[in-house]
């Protein structure tokens, strides 16, 4: 039988994929539209990569080990973990700027080192400047329910490749403690 946490995990995880692929179809939907010379046509595409970093969520050794041990055998563990995932993201270019708005769908692993599967995926929608600084904003699920993230970053360009190096808040509430998890990576796009 299902615990209430993997249920709202895997109803979380539902959600993102499917809106993953509406969003994807979308994009290949505005191919096909008419002209309409009254508006200007939005301009997106699809960016995607692997992501690495750490984390660590303030809370007690103790009290965050025991959490642990309630899925994991063994233990005892640490509140900083490694983070490994891969990103999904759909940016709509605002004008002739390459200033964007940008929907992303993260999936990561975290705790890999201390022999444990953490999953957590999250929804951000967030704005990036033409200059790489970004911010966004979402809904978060893992093993421990659902929550909210606040991320910052920059984006760095390099012969085609995307370079993002972000700093996520996971907001506390009745089941998160607050976190704070620093990532890195690289995205292609899609043509």
């Amino acid at each position: 039988m299902l615990s209430q946490l993997q249920k709202n995990f895997i109803s979380f995880f539902v959600l993102v994929v499917l809106f993953g692929g509406l969003a994807a179809a979308q994009d290949a939907g505005q191919a096909n539209a008419p002209f309409n010379p009254q508006s200007k046509p939005i301009t997106s595409y699809l960016v995607f990569g692997p992501r690495a970093g750490f984390g660590g969520v303030f809370q007690d050794q103790v009290e965050f080990s025991k959490k642990i041990e309630d899925i994991f055998q063994g233990g005892p563990y640490c509140p900083y973990y490694s983070v490994f995932g891969f990103n999904f993201e759909w940016r709509y270019l605002l004008g002739q700027s390459s200033d964007h708005f940008a929907l992303q769908v993260l999936i990561t692993a975290m705790g890999i080192e201390q022999s444990i599967l953490l999953p957590s995926a999250a929804l951000l929608m967030g704005y990036r400047h033409h200059s790489g600084l970004e911010f966004g904003a979402g809904p978060l699920t893992n093993l421990g329910g659902m929550g909210v993230v606040l991320a910052v970053g920059y984006t760095f360009v390099s012969n085609g490749v995307y370079i993002p190096f972000d700093i996520a808040f996971q907001i506390p509430n009745y089941n998160f403690k607050p976190a704070v998890t620093i990532l890195s990576g690289f995205n292609f796009s899609i043509e």
